[in-house]
């Protein structure tokens, strides 16, 4: 697995559930509560998954896919 990959994936994963915990990025201030701050993460994490499409490695395709999971379980369960 790439480590730099792991690092974006799990980076945007810990960033947004942050979000959900009330503890916003620095510079997402602006940009609604922690929940819209979560939802625009995962939603990156699924571009991510769209634009790399058969191009990772089954490991980085299987850390991709459940940190997506869980994150949109997780804004799920706090009813975005």
């Amino acid at each position: 697995m790439n480590a730099h990959f792991a690092s974006l994936v799990l980076g945007l994963a810990h960033q947004a559930e942050a979000a959900l915990g009330g503890s916003l990025p620095p510079g997402a201030e602006g940009m609604g509560d922690g929940r819209q701050v979560a939802q625009t993460l995962i939603d990156t994490l699924g571009m991510l998954q769209e634009k790399t499409e058969g191009r990772l490695e089954t490991d980085e395709r299987q850390l991709l896919d459940q940190a997506l999971t869980a994150e949109t379980a997780a804004v799920t369960a706090c009813g975005l």
